[in-house]
């Protein structure tokens, strides 16, 4: 909750998680993984072959969804 706040809501400092919390989300996250196994070797798209230079990278319409390729 930010400070002297009445509602919880992020803010510009991210969230904090309790242990308990945190040990809770880890037990989510296996449980994830072990239903979808393809999630869990799953690559972001910058650590892919094609990021390789600067062009390829921008022509990525996951990390520049709004961007027109032919525009560069």
């Amino acid at each position: 909750m930010p400070y002297g706040g009445v509602e919880v809501r992020p803010t510009k400092k991210g969230i904090a998680l309790r242990i308990c919390e945190w040990i809770e989300l880890l037990r989510v996250v296996e449980v994830i993984n072990n239903a979808y196994p393809d999630l869990a070797t799953a690559l972001p798209c910058y650590m892919e072959a094609d990021h390789a230079n600067q062009m390829s990278a921008l022509e990525c319409s996951e990390c520049y969804p709004f961007v027109d390729a032919t525009s560069f």
